[in-house]
């Protein structure tokens, strides 16, 4: 996913807040986390993670659609 213009800051979400939109996928804050850590180039490229002062923040709708770019890559 190519991202040409990112949505406006107050879009993104602080961890806890993305939780309730990705489960069951993600049950957890560390299966968000671990997952985040394994594609997080992929993640940032789609717009879905961003870094503001120091903390992630997280853009719940492109984080699932980045989520399933990345599990259909991983399946083929």
């Amino acid at each position: 996913m190519n991202v040409t213009e990112l949505p406006p800051l107050d879009e993104y979400v602080e961890l806890q807040d993305l939780l309730g939109s990705v489960k069951p996928a993600y049950p957890t804050e560390d299966s968000v986390r671990w997952f985040v850590r394994r594609h997080r180039d992929a993640l940032a490229a789609a717009g879905a993670v961003i870094i503001i002062t120091g903390r992630m923040r997280y853009h719940p709708s492109r984080f699932k659609q980045a989520a399933v770019e990345i599990g259909q890559k991983a399946a083929s």
